[in-house]
């Protein structure tokens, strides 16, 4: 008998399956390629959630991740986002290296954290290492007014 995913597994990989198809369903430019292997500069082989190829030699590297930061403690929550960043990095250090493309990095998780310092802590970890982060559940409207509150544009 096999044996229960637990809760949190679960809802990761409902996440992960919806954004997937979303990207499919509403793309306008480029073509969103889910799971696409890659070659590592390590040499080792890995799997980005969507890669999406613009025209020339622009891609998209998009993670999805289903982390909820608010059950985290701080120090953990540092870890996870750096953990998660070495692996965005490893993909995009590939496609810059190996595969000569320009590489926008990104990120995105369910909902953005209650506590404002921690969504401040979480982009700023992310930012500081050129990754995009998108919180699913915030509007584009209150991302624009929360980016200009913070000093740090559109």
């Amino acid at each position: 008998m096999r044996s229960r995913e637990p809760d949190p597994l679960r809802r990761g990989k409902r996440f992960h399956k919806f954004i997937q198809e979303e990207w499919l369903r509403t793309a306008k430019d480029g073509q969103p390629r889910p799971e696409r292997s890659i070659k590592k500069l390590s040499g080792r082989r890995g799997r980005v959630d969507i890669l999406v190829e613009e025209l020339g030699d622009f891609v998209s590297v998009v993670e999805i991740k289903a982390s909820d930061w608010d059950k985290m403690r701080e120090v953990n929550v540092v870890r996870n986002a750096r953990r998660q960043i070495r692996q965005i990095w490893s993909y995009v250090e590939a496609e810059l290296e190996l595969y000569d493309k320009q590489v926008s990095p990104g990120v995105i998780s369910p909902k953005q954290p209650r506590d404002p310092e921690r969504l401040r802590l979480i982009e700023s970890l992310f930012n500081q290492e050129g990754i995009q982060v998108v919180w699913h559940d915030e509007k584009v409207e209150h991302v624009q007014i929360r980016m200009a509150s913070q000093g740090t544009g559109t």
